[in-house]
């Protein structure tokens, strides 16, 4: 049986180094098609196998953060919402004694409904618990903070 020298040899006393030759580095270009392939390998497998899993649980999330943020922000906005209708119907009013024209009836109609949600809105506390004893929703009770 024929053994075969290694292609590095162990270092000396004299030698300057470890006595192997140097090796090539390897090459830029080369580096990043595997960089890229790699990136893409990665991109299509998130696409394929990790989005479909996660993108649900991930637009829920989401959906509650919003949802949560809009339940707190109820008071300012039915106030901010209550002033704009305000300033709206006087704006109309100046308008119309201003020019002595009619204001358009698309104007009037979608005054009127702002008027009505805005409204229903600001009275939602007092309108809740009939409208959720009507549909036989019971509401809980938080339970009392300690």
């Amino acid at each position: 049986m024929h053994v075969t020298s290694p292609s590095c040899t162990l270092p000396t006393s004299s030698s300057p180094a470890c006595g192997c030759a140097p090796m090539n580095p390897i090459d830029g270009k080369a580096a990043g098609v595997a960089a890229a392939a790699t990136a893409f390998a990665a991109a299509a497998c998130t696409a394929c196998c990790i989005l479909p899993l996660t993108l649900p649980a991930v637009i829920l999330v989401s959906a509650g953060g919003v949802i949560a943020v809009l339940d707190h922000a109820h008071g300012w906005a039915t106030k901010l919402a209550i002033a704009v209708v305000i300033v709206a119907w006087a704006w109309l009013a100046w308008r119309w004694v201003r020019t002595k024209r009619r204001i358009a009836r698309s104007a009037i109609v979608l005054m009127t409904l702002s008027t009505l949600l805005t409204t229903t809105t600001a009275a939602w506390p007092w309108i809740e618990p009939a409208v959720f004893n009507a549909l036989g929703v019971i509401k809980a009770k938080a339970a009392p903070r300690v």
